[in-house]
């Protein structure tokens, strides 16, 4: 395989991490260098995407629209007549508090 241009960094390396670059080194027989860029390609877009921000929104789907929220929760519901004890009864156990 020729050379490519060489890139350097000053790598800094946890021991841990250090350890197991060395021992995938040992089990595989391949050169430090095959094993670090390896990881690169393989890890780069993982670390890509858990660096990323996170979209602005959450899905997909449009807001609704504000007048229809007023008319859908202006009326009463099923609920208005049930005091908070009576409500407290329908509550499974495994529910929050």
């Amino acid at each position: 395989m020729k050379s490519r241009s060489a890139w350097q960094y000053p790598l800094r390396l946890d021991p841990r991490d250090g350890a197991a670059v060395a021992q995938t080194v040992k089990e595989t027989g391949q050169s430090i260098n095959s094993v670090l860029t390896l990881s690169i390609r393989k890890g780069l877009p993982m670390a890509r995407a858990a660096l990323s921000r996170p979209p602005s929104r959450v899905t997909a789907v449009d807001p609704l629209p504000e007048r229809l929220l007023r008319r859908a929760y202006a009326g009463p519901d099923e609920l208005d007549g049930v005091s908070p004890r009576q409500l407290a009864k329908f509550q499974t156990r495994k529910e929050p508090r």
